[in-house]
């Protein structure tokens, strides 16, 4: 079998993975920042978490028509588009005179990112020979995952030293030099506008809009939380109803059909949902409640995010030649031990304690989340990769807004009801209760694995085999 992948497809790959690592580094730097946000621009947690909630949404929605754009456009009008638009964004935000500027600077950063992300694992799949392509994504994957807990870390070192404004002016000539190495290395290419499912897009759009609205307004209970689940749930209906009947698809839902694949998928969601859900928990704590600095509370997540960089090349090329059962057993160890020590340690928690679980945490994503993207898509049809990449990257980013949005809310929420409404007790309260939740999220993990270790088994004992 032939390893071989010429140079200019690997700094192809290197520079969209490079966009993306930007896009999502962004991502988790603000969370840090939050303490400092809210005093900045004199408004409460709820609402400056948007900075990363609406982000998130929004990378949700574009991700969601990655397959028509992959379709339609060259590889090179993607990336400059990406580029072009998260540039114009981030400037945006430097200059930034108010908050409603500085969201509509994340939300643009949040198309250029959905742009990009879904871009460097269809590159994986198209041009890299299957036998190592667990190798290559969990290399590519490395980067974007490494991203969400590196945040914190660089975002809390940034506004020590200088500002907010900082962590956004550091990340433009990063972004610039990947987009430079992507464009110098892509293909010629001729594409072909398709028609576009308007009216599908529509309809998932107002559903993760919705319920992304619904559930960051928990703590409230008030008719906005009510009236946007139930038109999330109506939206989500008709958006399937119009997959079905119509001949144009947004995404084509035959992908379900596969068992691996749909199980592989959920669990991606909810790995990526408790880890977005730590990293935005963590920080604030630390300083909320520890009294840490900025710089220290995104420190605290670095070793893990380290650890995890190591891990995934290495569970990646453990994928190719074992397959996912035996990863599956380990991660799930992991996920377990890490939440049973938030959940059991949560009144006491110290700086040290809070990086030896998250590191637990991080070990346990490295055997499985790139992996599962890997074997998901190895056991579909060659020509519905596009629609499933699209799913797994849609489902990734919009675990996140959903986590900061629940995860928020019951922060805030919690402590209201019992009466307290400030300080380092009520956040305190709030992030027992957040812990909680979290560690039910990890058993619905366990089950997920269980089902799928299964499937699996069902099958190749190797666990990757293409449909």
């Amino acid at each position: 079998m032939v390893d071989h992948v010429d140079k200019r497809t690997k700094l192809l790959i290197a520079g969209t993975a490079g966009l993306a690592f930007c896009g999502v580094l962004l991502e988790t730097s603000l969370n840090v920042t939050f303490p400092e946000m809210t005093q900045y621009f004199k408004t409460g947690l709820g609402t400056v978490q948007w900075l990363t909630t609406g982000y998130l949404l929004v990378v949700a929605l574009t991700v969601l028509a990655a397959a028509w754009l992959e379709h339609s456009f060259t590889t090179r009008a993607l990336i400059l588009a990406s580029v072009g638009i998260f540039l114009g964004s981030d400037l945006m935000c430097i200059l930034a005179p108010c908050f409603p500027v500085l969201m509509a600077g994340r939300l643009l950063q949040g198309i250029s990112t959905g742009i990009a992300l879904p871009l460097v694992f269809s590159l994986i799949m198209k041009k890299v020979p299957l036998h190592i392509q667990g190798r290559y994504v969990g290399s590519a994957g490395m980067a974007v995952a490494l991203a969400p807990s590196l945040g914190p870390t660089f975002g809390g070192a940034v506004i020590q030293a200088l500002s907010w404004r900082a962590i956004f002016l550091i990340v433009l000539p990063i972004e610039l030099v990947f987009g430079i190495v992507a464009l110098i290395s892509v293909d010629r290419e001729k594409a072909h506008i398709g028609a576009f499912a308007w009216l599908q897009f529509l309809f998932l759009g107002v559903f993760l809009t919705g319920l992304t609205i619904g559930l960051s307004t928990l703590d409230v209970h008030g008719p906005v939380t009510w009236l946007s689940l139930f038109i999330g749930v109506l939206a989500l209906v008709a958006g399937v109803w119009t997959l079905t009947h119509q001949r144009t698809r947004l995404i084509n839902i035959a992908v379900f059909r596969n068992r691996t694949f749909t199980l592989a998928l959920i669990l991606y969601f909810l790995v990526q949902f408790v880890q977005i859900g730590l990293t935005f928990i963590l920080p604030n704590m630390a300083q909320s409640v520890l009294g840490e600095t900025s710089t220290v509370a995104g420190l605290l997540l670095l070793p893990g995010s380290l650890l995890s960089a190591l891990c995934q090349p290495v569970t990646g090329g453990y994928l190719d030649g074992h397959g996912l059962r035996g990863l599956l057993a380990v991660g799930s160890t992991a996920f377990f031990l890490s939440a049973l020590g938030f959940l059991v340690l949560s009144r006491h928690l110290s700086v040290p304690l809070m990086v030896l679980l998250y590191a637990c945490y991080m070990v346990g994503q490295a055997c499985v989340f790139n992996n599962l993207l890997t074997v998901g898509l190895q056991h579909i049809p060659a020509k519905l990769v596009p629609d499933g990449n699209a799913l797994f990257n849609t489902l990734q980013q919009y675990s996140g807004a959903a986590s900061t949005g629940v995860l928020a809310a019951i922060i805030t929420g919690m402590p209201k009801a019992r009466g307290i409404h400030a300080g380092a007790q009520a956040f305190q309260f709030g992030a027992v209760r957040a812990f909680v939740f979290v560690f039910l999220i990890v058993l619905v993990i366990l089950l997920v694995a269980w089902f799928l270790e299964h499937s699996l088994a069902s099958q190749d004992k190797g666990g990757v085999q293409v449909v």
